[in-house]
């Protein structure tokens, strides 16, 4: 059975097999069109109040939603006309029926091979529904079709797409061709890749999830190729708060980060953290940066280390020793540099450190060519690379890490018994287990130096309350985007930085009803 608290992703082949399973167990293609079409005209109607539709059919069982969609919004007391793509007997038998149906409830009949003239039929809708083509298509449009796409895209009506923007393959992020550019796409029971893979993700507008009535034991049955963890997911995923805790209770946070010239990096992180709700931040960094951090920091205890330019060159005194052996959680990384002595004290710390650890940028450089003690992190760490710090740990460009991301979070997480965060749009998070979560939340305005760094202080402030490392991966990440996404909402996402993100942090906590 499906949870509640996620959504799960499927693959155009494997809902298809849903499909035949629920033809198997006695439901007919004519009922999962009523209810995918009636779900989604209910959708409709209640988000966006349409007074007149034009409904687009396609000759498939997109084209049949569509029909059905059409009927829903009549019998409501819509104005619809539908029109269809391809002349009257070349259409699906389901649509033929669907179409009979229409005009047996009392809408206007549905026009077939209307693209020529769709552009003054047009100009009668405030809302335009595109059923033209679903999950089927794997090619560029052409023709007729893509003349309708075009007249689509160049009318001003809000455009709801029913399970993907018609021209786009399901399975992709790459974009075959033309595609319609929706304000809404509503998919069918379940989401796609293409609703979150980039180019792709761009043309869904928001992407909603109406319900289709499949049998219990067919869901029972299905297998995600990823999930994407809605609110109420993140909210039980959050460390609990206990109204009579004190600092230890909600976890001592160990951060070491920073250098000489990116003392902002380990600022961030700690912030963050501390937003996160730790109970208490120390942060290590080389002794020369320490009075710049004393006076920027209030709130964290700082720990000066050996130092030799500015840069991280050993662990300093008996502090640290204290601090790391009552940390709960370290956070290590962010702006420590490359240097080799640097490289060589994260080495020595995250071996010595038997609690669970996040390690982000130069930690993760540090780690290159270290097969074995990547191997040995099992069990307790989160990595945190974008795709160019996980090529140096595999040996891959990132563009082939890009071109599949969900794959390769997913593969070094499950090989190596650790969580992956994978950076980037749409973050893919890796667990132990094989599972693979696709992080549905941020904008372009985290496209910035630190953006990192925050995410780090966030997963960090989760994760030091004791709650599985992987839940602290996730709820962290969408977090982290659903910050950038409050203040974006009357702001450009182009202007946000860092801090900015880390001042949103409080509301997005509070959104969740944490």
């Amino acid at each position: 059975m499906l949870d509640v608290d996620e959504r799960w992703v499927l693959r155009a082949a494997d809902q298809r097999a849903l499909d035949e399973e629920a033809y198997a167990a006695g439901i007919d293609q004519d009922a999962l069109m009523e209810s995918a079409g009636t779900n989604a005209a209910e959708w409709i109607l209640e988000h966006r109040r349409p007074r007149r539709a034009v409904v687009l059919v396609g000759p498939g069982g997109n084209g049949g939603d569509g029909l059905v969609v059409a009927r829903r919004l009549h019998e409501a007391g819509v104005d619809v006309l539908a029109l269809g793509l391809t002349p009257p007997g070349e259409s699906s038998p389901a649509v033929e029926r669907m179409a009979e149906r229409l005009t047996a409830a009392g809408a206007e009949p549905l026009r077939p091979g209307a693209a020529r003239r769709l552009n003054g039929l047009l100009d009668r809708a405030d809302c335009i529904v595109d059923g033209l083509f679903g999950a089927g298509l794997h090619r560029a449009l052409e023709g007729e079709a893509l003349r309708m796409v075009r007249d689509v895209n160049a009318f001003d009506a809000e455009t709801v797409s029913l399970d993907l923007p018609s021209g786009l393959a399901a399975d992709e992020g790459a974009l075959p061709g033309e595609s319609v550019s929706a304000d809404v796409t509503l998919a069918m029971a379940f989401l796609k890749p293409a609703h979150l893979l980039y180019p792709a993700a761009g043309r869904c507008g928001n992407t909603a999830v109406v319900d289709v009535a499949y049998p219990e034991s067919v869901l029972r049955s299905a297998e995600p190729w990823a999930r994407v963890c809605e609110r109420s997911g993140i909210l039980r995923r959050l460390p609990a708060r206990r109204p009579d805790g004190h600092k230890g209770t909600f976890g001592r946070v160990l951060v070491v980060a920073g250098s000489v010239g990116m003392t902002g990096a380990a600022m961030l992180c700690c912030r963050a953290a501390l937003r996160a709700g730790a109970g208490l931040v120390q942060l290590a960094a080389p002794a020369s940066l320490d009075p710049i951090l004393e006076t920027a920091l209030p709130e964290v205890i700082t720990i000066p280390m050996t130092d030799h330019d500015g840069h991280l060159a050993g662990v300093g005194d008996a502090r640290f020793e204290e601090a790391i052996g009552r940390a709960d959680l370290l956070a290590i990384g962010p702006g420590l540099s490359r240097e080799p002595e640097a490289l060589e004290t994260v080495r020595s710390i995250v071996d010595r450190f038997g609690g669970p650890v996040v390690l982000d940028a130069d930690a993760l450089y540090a780690l290159r060519d270290r097969e074995d003690e990547v191997s040995g992190l099992a069990g307790r760490a989160i990595l945190t690379p974008h795709p160019g710090e996980l090529g140096h740990l595999i040996g891959a460009s990132p563009a082939d890490i890009e071109r599949a991301r969900r794959d390769r979070a997913g593969a070094f997480a499950a090989d190596h018994g650790l969580v992956l965060v994978l950076k980037g749009r749409p973050t893919a998070i890796g667990l132990p287990g094989g599972e693979i979560y696709l992080n549905p939340t941020g904008n372009d305005g985290l496209a910035t130096g630190g953006s990192g760094d925050v995410l780090t202080g966030l997963i960090a402030g989760f994760g030091v309350s004791g709650i599985p490392l992987g839940d602290a991966a996730i709820a962290g990440t969408y977090v982290h985007g659903l910050a950038a996404e409050i203040y974006a909402r009357d702001r450009s996402a182009r202007s946000l930085t860092p801090t900015d993100l880390i001042e949103q942090i409080p509301r997005a906590l509070r959104e969740l009803g944490a």
